[in-house]
């Protein structure tokens, strides 16, 4: 790894922000190397910003858990909390499942099959909620007074040796591995949520994911979705629209998808199709559509003619669902 930190150590990167067709060739020469996580974890870094913890980027997060708490609970028709929550795509900042433990989830499990995250990452998420904890500016709907201390203990204490031992004084299991073998009990999670992350897991892999969800839900369990079904390449490049990869055939496509932005370009009604399949029934839902006449603009390859023009509109979705009981 020492070229890697070499590097790390002297990579200066333009100001302007590139092309989409920059940053896929990028990442495509990266994904077959050793070490690519972190270099896209750099490359993203310092070409496109997407991976500075700034504040805005943290209290959207935290906004995010707060959400999964108020679906769960609204699915529930009950005030009462998950005794316990499985995540599914860790990601390089743990800030749902620390914000979950926060909130009183007696144990919580993160799941993801890259070890994206480290110590210092892990370090910088506990600062920030330890500063707001301490000003009384956390935005969740309650606080257990017993990991407030715990998080703002943690981010003080210098011994521990990684992430996943830092969280685990949180009640916080960290897994790295695929997900369609958690190694978990059946039956035993009552919340199942994910965020931005569905959209990055190739279909056959996802119908896997759902049937070891459905083995692990307990009854009545909860499952709660933020999808992100836009061309995630438009988020730094103003010059296409978040529909800009409808306009390929998967064969085109594969020249630009790449294992480290992969998008499987499903779109909401598949996911619906995904849960129903599995046995859970959804009982709510929250779209983001983009405008109409943004999409009327691209020729759409043949691959998303058969979806309705409605369907192909919703960039962003909110989906939660629920096990039998």
């Amino acid at each position: 790894m020492r070229w890697i930190q070499a590097w790390e150590a002297r990579v200066k990167m333009p100001p302007a922000m590139p092309s989409w067709l920059l940053k896929a060739t990028a990442q495509g020469a990266i994904s077959p190397l050793p070490g690519r996580d972190r270099l896209n974890y750099l490359l993203q870094k310092h070409l496109t910003g997407s991976m500075v913890l700034t504040e805005e980027r943290f209290e959207s997060k935290v906004e995010q858990c707060r959400r999964h708490v108020d679906n769960y609970r609204a699915a529930r028709s009950s005030a009462g909390l998950p005794a316990l929550a499985l995540e599914l795509g860790t990601g390089w900042y743990p800030i749902v499942p620390v914000g979950l433990a926060l909130a009183g989830v007696e144990r919580v499990v993160t799941i993801d099959v890259s070890p994206l995250l480290d110590l210092g990452r892990t370090r910088e998420v506990l600062e920030l909620y330890a500063s707001q904890l301490r000003s009384g500016t956390l935005r969740l709907p309650e606080i257990a007074a017993d990991r407030a201390q715990a998080v703002i203990a943690a981010a003080r204490d210098p011994s521990p040796r990684d992430a996943p031992e830092l969280l685990a004084r949180l009640g916080i299991r960290v897994i790295v591995g695929d997900a369609r073998t958690s190694g978990l009990p059946s039956g035993s999670v009552e919340l199942l949520l994910s965020n931005n992350t569905l959209e990055h897991i190739p279909p056959e892999v996802l119908r896997g994911l759902m049937t070891e969800f459905a083995r692990l839900a307990a009854p009545g369990a909860v499952m709660d979705h933020l999808v992100d079904m836009s061309d995630h390449y438009a988020h730094f490049d103003p010059s296409i629209t978040e529909f800009n990869y409808l306009r390929y055939s998967h064969r085109t496509w594969r020249i630009f998808n790449n294992r480290l932005q992969y998008q499987n370009r499903l779109r909401l009604s598949d996911y619906r199709r995904l849960l129903e399949g599995a046995g859970f029934t959804p009982v709510a839902e929250e779209d983001e559509r983009g405008a109409p006449e943004e999409l009327r603009t691209v020729k759409l390859a043949p691959p998303f003619r058969r979806y309705a023009f409605e369907d192909l509109l919703v960039l962003r979705s909110w989906v939660t669902a629920i096990a039998p009981p």
